[in-house]
């Protein structure tokens, strides 16, 4: 196909639907987000050429990049002129100005090593036009119609136009030449170029029909004239030209010129897509994974698509491995994923690098590195992919994958977060809050937190949370805590899911309501929170919000106490020490106990020094009772405060020491614990280690017996019937 590149994209814009320029803008960015970057930069030359100053300027970075377009430092110039002088933000004009320096500077390189000639066009064009063609997903759909049944026959359109008067004066067919015609339209005279390729058109030369058509479609040197132009395509895509084909195809699918058609548009693309027209590949894709034209098929789509991408087109190469991480139209297949995302990066396309950065990270399809996945979030964040720069700055805050800089993090993290990324806003909030990397600054960290909490971050809700609860930098406000861990709670947030369950348990922030904290707890519980595990083991013990019931009571335990949890295991080994909602069994007793000292657990440590004290579940030994009982005795653990009074009472293990045994003794009373209460009673009963004193005897042996102690109850009984 002879045809300049100028013609190509001037002729892609006039095809795009109509729609308001910030809209379109909107589409664009998210399509490029999406990493559809011949979809972003369909809607982008619309706008730019209507003199939208935000779209050139994006525009621009298309072509710098080569994302979706052809690389072309010329264009990108060009772009960034039309956006500086028309923008009133005095940095953004002066990044566009750097922006056209260094796009310049490249090109001077570029041209000092390869001179560049256009003294053959018919070998260039192809490569130009697939740079800058159109991607179906800028047309819009309705979800309400039936797809029409596949054509099997085109429409005769094409008739019309061979009979038609020319627009503007032409040759004589002798005297017409093609590419007279093409340095003519460089020239900008199109009413040349028009008078050369005209008579050609006419005598059935297919690719003068096809340029023909671009004239129409944008009205260089003529009026627009859609319905003219598409019947050129037409007359050229009969005569088996693939890119007249996938034009016309584009005409049917956006209904340009003719009336809207998706089978005519499938017909179309699937006859130059048989001719190995890569575009034409990828659109018929398209195509089925929408169902348009067709019956939706992702078979169908996978198999196009991935025509397109054998052939090298970038985006149909990420698009086919997202088919295969997703399992679309085949099983999904990690390994593929992987290849295609690498085919797609090693031709610069930056989220297909970000993908690779994830899938390196978490070990998918190649093995886990963090290094190497750094070295893809840093190539796709030097090409704008806002989620790589956010990777970047996680991995210098963690030193992952690279040594820890916590201001290179605060850098990389303030480029995404100013570009709206509210993980990179939240990070930036807590380096702001802990003073990493920068100095710290309370009030610009809660600025953060609230901004990107109010937009949507459960992390940043989760946060205000418990900045309101721990009153950090603020006043004490428990109100506002409940409201943002709820919030953050409802997005799936477990810990804030835990923590919305204690304050409905214990009517912090809000009215206490046992039924919802239950709700709460089991929502965690179910995302492996073992706090709130836990606490759910002890809300059915208890039948608090819910109907008691100690088997799903144990069944929490025992699920928490199994992941490590020495709360939990402690309170097994109680379970089945006191047969409590279990069968009694002293061996498991000691099983658990044993697991929860390994952890340091005093209350454990104490316990289990009674079972080796009485001989339960294990062998008898006072000696190891008595050690493990002091290794308790600095928490000050009632149980191990009493047993240890007892041996220095009767002298076991140490020597007699009644007023050490008072002391340990008191210690334990004054917590409560109902056996202590009932020997310091006797202590002063009997006068050992205090002076004797029934009146303080009877109250300590009333206290006990209160709590059901029966040693206590008898001796209370005695004193108060003498």
């Amino acid at each position: 196909m002879r045809l300049n590149k100028i013609i190509t994209i001037l002729m892609a814009a006039s095809f795009l639907v109509a729609a308001e320029p910030q809209q379109q803008l909107a589409q664009a960015k998210a399509a490029y987000a999406q990493g559809d970057y011949r979809n972003a930069a369909q809607l982008l030359q619309k706008l730019a050429i209507e003199g939208n100053a935000s779209a050139q300027f994006e525009l621009a970075k298309l072509y710098s990049l080569g994302h979706g377009v052809e690389r072309d430092a010329l264009q990108a110039s060009y772009w960034l002129e039309q956006a500086a002088s028309k923008s009133s933000d005095y940095a953004e004009s002066a990044q566009a100005q750097n922006d056209i320096k260094q796009a310049l500077e490249q090109r001077r390189q570029e041209n000092t090593r390869t001179p560049t000639t256009l003294a053959n066009n018919k070998s260039v064009v192809a490569t130009e036009m697939a740079a800058t063609t159109i991607s179906p997903t800028t047309t819009t759909t309705s979800t309400t119609v039936a797809p029409s049944p596949a054509a099997t026959k085109a429409e005769p359109i094409a008739a019309a136009v061979l009979t038609d008067k020319p627009s503007l004066a032409v040759k004589a067919l002798a005297d017409a030449k093609f590419d007279t015609g093409m340095r003519a339209f460089q020239r900008q005279n199109y009413a040349d170029a028009y008078s050369h390729w005209y008579p050609l058109a006419k005598n059935g030369d297919a690719d003068a029909q096809f340029n023909l058509a671009a004239i129409y479609a944008k009205g260089l040197g003529v009026n627009v004239d859609l319905l003219t132009a598409a019947r050129w395509f037409s007359a050229a895509a009969e005569q088996g030209s693939a890119q007249a084909q996938y034009h016309l195809a584009i005409v049917h699918a956006q209904g340009q010129g003719l009336p809207q058609n998706d089978a005519q548009a499938v017909y179309w693309y699937k006859r130059a897509a048989e001719q190995q027209y890569a575009l034409a590949q990828y659109n018929l894709g398209y195509m089925y994974a929408s169902g348009r034209g067709v019956a939706q098929d992702e078979k169908q789509a996978l198999f196009w698509y991935e025509k397109s991408a054998e052939q090298g087109d970038v985006d149909g190469q990420y698009v086919v491995a997202g088919r295969y991480q997703q399992g679309r139209g085949s099983a999904v297949n990690l390994t593929k994923a992987w290849q295609w995302y690498r085919q797609a990066s090693e031709q610069s396309h930056s989220r297909a690098t970000y993908q690779l950065g994830l899938m390196t990270l978490d070990g998918i399809a190649v093995s886990q590195s963090d290094s190497k996945a750094f070295d893809y979030f840093s190539r796709a964040a030097s090409q704008d992919v806002i989620e790589a720069q956010r990777e970047v700055g996680i991995s210098y805050s963690l030193g992952r994958g690279v040594r820890n800089s916590d201001s290179r993090a605060v850098e990389w993290f303030e480029k995404a977060c100013n570009a709206a990324d509210l993980t990179a806003c939240y990070y930036l909030g807590l380096h702001y809050s802990e003073g990493r990397g920068l100095r710290a600054d309370p009030v610009r960290a809660m600025q953060l937190f609230t901004q990107t909490a109010t937009a949507g971050n459960k992390e940043a809700q989760y946060r205000l949370g418990l900045i309101y609860a721990n009153g950090e930098g603020v006043a004490v406000d428990e109100q506002q805590a409940f409201t943002w861990l709820l919030k953050a709670a409802e997005q799936g947030n477990a810990a804030a899911q835990y923590l919305v369950g204690v304050r409905y348990a214990n009517g912090t922030g809000v009215k206490v309501d046992d039924k919802a904290a239950v709700q709460w707890y089991q929502r965690s519980a179910d995302q492996g929170d073992a706090y709130a595990q836990y606490n759910l083991g002890y809300m059915y013990a208890n039948g608090r919000g819910v109907k008691q019931d100690q088997a799903k009571a144990l069944y929490w335990y025992t699920k928490v106490a199994a992941e490590g949890d020495a709360d939990a295991q402690f309170n097994l080994g109680l379970r089945y020490e006191t047969g409590n909602g279990v069968e009694q069994n002293d061996q498991n007793a000691v099983e658990w106990y044993e697991k929860a000292v390994a952890q340091n657990h005093t209350r454990a440590i104490a316990h289990l020094g009674y079972m080796y004290e009485k001989g339960y579940g294990v062998a008898r030994d006072e000696r190891k009772a008595f050690q493990l009982y002091q290794q308790a005795l600095p928490a000050k653990v009632p149980r191990a405060l009493n047993a240890m009074a007892l041996l220095y009472k009767n002298g076991r293990q140490v020597k007699a020491d009644d007023n050490k045994a008072v002391e340990l003794f008191s210690q334990a009373a004054e917590q409560g614990y109902a056996n202590a209460q009932y020997n310091l009673g006797w202590m002063y009963e009997y006068g050992r280690g205090v002076r004797k004193d029934i009146a303080k005897a009877r109250d300590y042996y009333q206290l006990a017996a209160e709590q059901n102690e029966p040693l206590a109850q008898a001796q209370l009984q005695r004193l108060l019937n003498p």
